[in-house]
């Protein structure tokens, strides 16, 4: 039986649904064809939304990161405490918890050559969205506690590095563990280097 999609919604499946042949099965191996057999529509389907396989996987791409960034503005805007150190928690939580749900987004995401990561100060323009994002609010608010630039520079590549590496494991398949993530989640990341010191410590 086919099944039956709007012209958006069949889009995003095609996409969400290459994801996951990737993740299975290696980017080599997908290809236009057995995606189209995947979601079950006709082989000329997907042409109407991608131009070639290189087209499919730039739009994976483009994807993937808006949904990062809308799952960091979330984390961000919605807390209490808005423009404050708990809001740069909460985003680094959220940063987990959407690789953990969404595993074939990482592994396919930080694997391919157009993801640029810009650590300085001043930024490229093509930096990586959802980081930028991140290193801006940073920023933001650890100006306004009193750090200087240069602390919030090295402590940015601090929590990043935490948070990516924490999303590295847990998105990985065969990992054993006596505790729930989302249990110990913030006890991980609460201790974030200089940002959770007292100013006259630093």
């Amino acid at each position: 039986m086919s099944t039956k999609y709007h012209h958006g919604d069949l889009k995003v499946q095609l996409i969400k649904t290459g994801l996951q042949m990737i993740q299975e099965n290696g980017i080599e191996k997908l290809s236009l064809r057995k995606l189209s057999a995947k979601c079950n529509v006709s082989e000329a389907a997907p042409y109407s939304h991608f131009k070639n396989k290189d087209d499919l996987l730039t739009a994976m791409q483009e994807y993937v990161t808006q949904q990062l960034q809308s799952c960091l503005e979330n984390a961000y805007e919605n807390i209490e405490k808005k423009h404050s150190p708990d809001a740069i928690l909460n985003m680094g939580k959220a940063y987990v918890l959407f690789f953990m749900k969404y595993p074939e987004y990482y592994t396919f995401l930080f694997t391919q050559p157009c993801v640029k990561i810009d650590l300085s100060i001043n930024s490229r323009e093509d930096n990586f969205a959802p980081f930028q994002y991140y290193k801006e609010k940073a920023y933001f608010v650890y100006s306004k506690e009193g750090f200087t630039d240069e602390q919030i520079k090295y402590g940015v590549i601090a929590m990043w590095a935490k948070v990516h590496g924490i999303a590295a494991i847990a998105s990985m398949k065969y990992v054993e563990k006596d505790f729930e993530w989302e249990d110990v989640l913030e006890k991980i990341l609460v201790e974030q280097g200089a940002y959770n010191a007292k100013k006259e410590r630093v």
